[in-house]
Order: structure tokens, then sequence, then C-alpha cells
């Protein structure tokens, strides 16, 4: 079972809990950690540092401004959480159940293969999340100017296309891939290797460690691509945006290395809170429902 919750061959959760469990946990974590990342993706175009943009923002739109868009990010964790973990818990399980034994890089592949399809579902929401968050950064002509998400997933498919709301896609589906990749494979990996010392058991202190260190790996890794990915999403020249590839190198040509980690404070101080919310409430959701729905089986 994911996350390392001792169940028999009697005791596997039913696979729609698993997607219920894990949507519930995103939308959680979400809520928790929304200011930092809207913080990161107005740094990430702006290419201004922490203080000025936290500065900016409250000056022109006050603290309220730190949620917007947090209609979009909801309806994100509720499509692409929901299947990641889903998809993630389910193979898990069954992986374990014909090999009894995973290794770090089978944990890493189930996570990146569950990032890559959740990330496909979650595409449209991820895209409107960017383009709220960065109005505030556009000259007024240029603006989305999306009520929510709902509206503004509406607005796109009217205006760019039922393929628009897949703008981006790809790096998107690539940065899924490294992020989940590095959380989950790494949570796992993590919580077997604090349980071995002898010091730690399951609870959420080990929870909360295991979370840490995956959220730190997992910021270092995948910031490059979740840049790349940013400017794409909020691209509003009239030519074609270069691939994630070409973006990455651009940033890198044109503002430096250190650029494709801009923005790696609100990132990781989103990420890691993100996964320590979002894992604890997976954890304990989990054992809650073995525990009311299935402690008489």
């Amino acid at each position: 079972m994911l996350l390392l919750v001792n169940l028999n061959q009697n005791q596997t959760l039913p696979t729609y809990v698993n997607f219920i469990i894990g949507g519930l946990s995103g939308a959680m974590g979400q809520t928790v950690t929304h200011p930092l990342d809207v913080t990161k993706v107005r740094m990430q175009i702006s290419k201004a540092s922490l203080v000025d943009v936290v500065k900016a923002s409250l000056q022109e739109v006050g603290v309220s401004g730190f949620y917007i868009g947090w209609t979009a990010g909801l309806l994100r964790q509720l499509t692409y959480t929901t299947t990641r973990l889903g998809i993630y818990t389910t193979l898990y399980n069954w992986a374990q159940s014909q090999f009894d034994h995973l290794n770090y890089p089978a944990m890493i592949g189930i996570g990146m293969i569950s990032g890559v399809m959740g990330s496909f579902i979650g595409t449209p929401t991820d895209l409107v999340l960017v383009r709220m968050i960065a109005d505030i950064k556009l000259p007024p002509e240029q603006r989305w100017n999306y009520r929510n998400a709902i509206t503004g997933l509406i607005d796109i498919s009217k205006a760019e296309g039922i393929a628009g709301l897949w703008r981006g896609a790809v790096p998107t589906m690539t940065r899924a891939a490294i992020v989940n990749g590095m959380q989950l494979g790494t949570y796992s990996r993590a919580k077997l290797m604090f349980k071995d010392t002898g010091f730690f058991e399951e609870g959420i202190l080990l929870s909360f460690l295991a979370a840490m260190a995956s959220g730190f790996v997992m910021s270092v890794t995948s910031l490059p691509v979740d840049v790349a990915k940013t400017r794409i999403q909020n691209w509003t020249s009239p030519t074609k945006p270069p691939g994630v590839i070409g973006m990455i190198s651009n940033i890198a040509q044109t503002e430096g290395l250190p650029a494709l980690w801009r923005g790696f404070l609100p990132y990781f101080s989103r990420a890691a809170p993100n996964a320590v919310v979002t894992m604890i409430c997976l954890d304990q959701l989990t054992q809650l429902y073995i525990k009311v729905f299935m402690s008489a089986e």
C-alpha cells in the first residue's frame, strides 16, 4: 500500500477510494499553500525578487491577491492530483503484490507514469491557474480577465479552440514526470529509510520527514521545467512559443543559468508544506478509511 500503511491482502483499498482520498488530500494542500504558488508564478514572469513581488502584490491588490486563481488551483487538484495519486496508489499496490519488494527506481518510474497521466488531464486547469495569477503583471489590454476557473475554461475554448486548453501540455507533462517521480518515489523510499533506522513508526512525524525530503529533491530537479512551462503558458506574442527545451535554452542564454531556478525559495516553500499537508492527509485519510470501513473485515 502507498505510504507504507501495513495492509494485508484482504485490506487493499478499493481503487475509487484511492482516487477520492488523493483528490481531497490535494485540495487541502493547495488551499494551505496557494499564496506561495501565486508568488512563485509572479516571480517567474516578472523576473523580480521575492521581496519585490510580495511588496508589489500587496500594494496592487492587497492580501486577497494572494488567493487570486484559488478556484483554478482547487479545480486543478481535483483533476490532476486525484488522477496522479489515485494511479500511483493503484500501481504501487499492484506492483507490490506482484514483485513483493520495489526498489527506488521502480518507485520513481511509477511516480512518473502517474504524473504524466494526471498532468494531461489537469493541463486545462493548470493553464487557467497560471493566467489568472499572471494577470496582475500584464498590461490591461493583454490581461485574460477570467472571473473564475470555469469561465476561464469556457473563454479559452471559445477563443483558442478545445486544443487551446492543452497549451503547454508537453512541458506540463514533462514537469509532472519529474515532480511525481521525484516526489512520490522519494517519499515512499524515504519512509522506508526512516523506518529502517528503528527510530520512527508509522505516523504524522514519519510522514512529515519523508514529505520534506521528497519536496526538496523534487524542487531542485523540476524547477527549470516549471519556469519554462510558466513562460509558455503565459506567452502573449503572436508568434508560436518555443518548446520546453527551446525555452529552457533561451532562458539560460539570455538570462543566465541561475534564472532557471528563479523562484526557488517560494517554490520549495510551497512544495514542502504542500507535500507535507497532502501526504499527511493522504496517510491519515487512508488509515481513517481502514479503521471505519475495513476494521470489521
